[in-house]
């Protein structure tokens, strides 16, 4: 493990590098989220752990993280997702009370992800998939998705929402709330 950028990750050996957008290697997940573009792809190449960053915003966009199988641990509240669509695949997301969270109507679209938040902090209760904002309209499609939070919600929704669920899996105190 390094540190740079307040960002702790793991460099993959072969490349040197923790992330890329488009084919092109960035060393912390920090620094490709910043060079995205719309419709960009941004690739895991190694597991990141964002201890020490307050917050990641995505850029209001049309973004795919693609996890590559690897694992993103996010101890603060969630990625915040503001923005046109969005899709998150084949991987798993670890956090510390919440990982994604929606802050407009976005399509959001998870495939092949597992969502995992079962720590309870001063957050409130764990909240793996939260769709909040202000305004209705969100679409949530989950295909092969498993979403875990032990003693809180394994998805919460503070505004109207279309969510199609194939092959999935909700736990949590209240599956639904």
């Amino acid at each position: 493990n390094a540190e740079l950028k307040r960002e702790t990750f793991v460099i993959d050996e072969k490349t040197g590098a923790t992330a890329e957008v488009n084919g092109k290697k960035y060393y912390t997940l920090l620094e490709a989220w910043q060079n995205a573009t719309a419709n960009s792809t941004i690739k895991l190449l190694a597991d990141v752990d964002l201890t020490g960053l307050q917050g990641m915003y995505v850029p209001a966009t049309t973004l795919t993280l693609d996890l590559n199988e690897k694992t993103l641990y996010i101890p603060f509240q969630a990625l915040a997702f503001a923005g046109e669509g969005f899709t998150i695949k084949n991987g798993t997301i670890k956090g510390a009370s919440r990982c994604v969270n929606t802050r407009t109507a976005v399509e959001l679209v998870l495939e092949d992800v597992t969502l995992i938040a079962d720590t309870y902090n001063s957050f409130g209760n764990p909240q793996p998939l939260t769709i909040g904002g202000a305004e209705n309209g969100t679409k949530v499609t989950m295909t092969n998705v498993n979403i875990s939070a032990a003693a809180g919600y394994g998805i919460i929704t503070f505004v109207k929402t279309e969510l199609t669920a194939t092959n999935s899996t909700i736990g949590g105190y209240n599956a639904l709330y």
